[in-house]
């Protein structure tokens, strides 16, 4: 029986020694990320489309024209500067028609198609609307001045605004530039731009103004007939 004590009590020793030793499992071990960098968003490739609106008489730049893209990939607007010029940036490539338009007197036209792969250039014109009346009292419309003058023919375009006169003159040779005046009773004065061209004249109908081109650099006056829609008696 002595015996038997002493071999449990020493494998009652043993299982305590190996109960002291053992460690508890830990959490099982994962293996390490990797960041990712995300793929880039490729940008897309645009292009501008740029151009002159020009006045169709005068065939000079239009100031305060605007641009306007009716249809295609994107959409956008813009106002002529003092030259004429537009641009319209960063556009998708592809098929666009436009609009240009201008207040009264002028109205509006359309264009296109114009395409757009890869900077473009696209030059378009505006004339004056025909709902203003042709009388001698109104003066607004296109004009065509012809006479003994070195720089004839001249071309004019008239807005009329009760009687103050804007517009545009071009001639042969020397200016194409904005003139203004007045219309007082029948009498008519235009100054051209700076250039010190002026034109005096008187209204004979609808149709027809007698009138002295002026200009000192080709040694002073100049008889000319000025007429719109047809020909002046001579």
């Amino acid at each position: 029986m002595l015996r038997i004590a002493r071999f449990m009590l020493v494998l009652v020793a043993i299982g305590s020694s190996s109960c002291g030793n053992s460690e508890a499992p830990g959490p099982p071990t994962s293996a390490p990320v990797t960041p990712t960098t995300p793929t880039p968003v490729p940008v897309p490739t645009t292009y501008a489309l740029s151009g002159t609106v020009k006045e169709a008489w005068i065939d000079t730049g239009l100031p305060g024209a605007t641009v306007t893209i009716a249809s295609g990939p994107t959409s956008g607007s813009t106002v002529t500067n003092e030259q004429g010029r537009y641009t319209l940036p960063n556009l998708l490539p592809g098929v666009y028609r436009l609009t240009f338009s201008k207040g009264a007197p002028y109205g509006s036209i359309a264009y296109g198609p114009v395409s757009v792969l890869a900077d473009a250039e696209f030059t378009g014109a505006l004339s004056l609307s025909g709902g203003f009346p042709v009388t001698a009292a109104n003066l607004q419309g296109y004009w065509i001045a012809q006479g003994p003058y070195a720089n004839e023919p001249g071309r004019i375009l008239l807005i009329q605004n009760g009687t103050k006169l804007e517009g545009w003159y071009q001639d042969r040779r020397d200016y194409s530039t904005s003139m203004s005046g007045t219309y007082t009773g029948r009498e008519v004065f235009l100054e051209v731009g700076t250039s010190g061209l002026t034109i005096e004249g008187r209204v004979e109908d609808e149709r027809c103004i007698r009138a002295l081109i002026k200009n000192e650099a080709l040694g002073g006056n100049f008889p000319v007939w000025i007429s719109r829609g047809g020909s002046c008696p001579r």
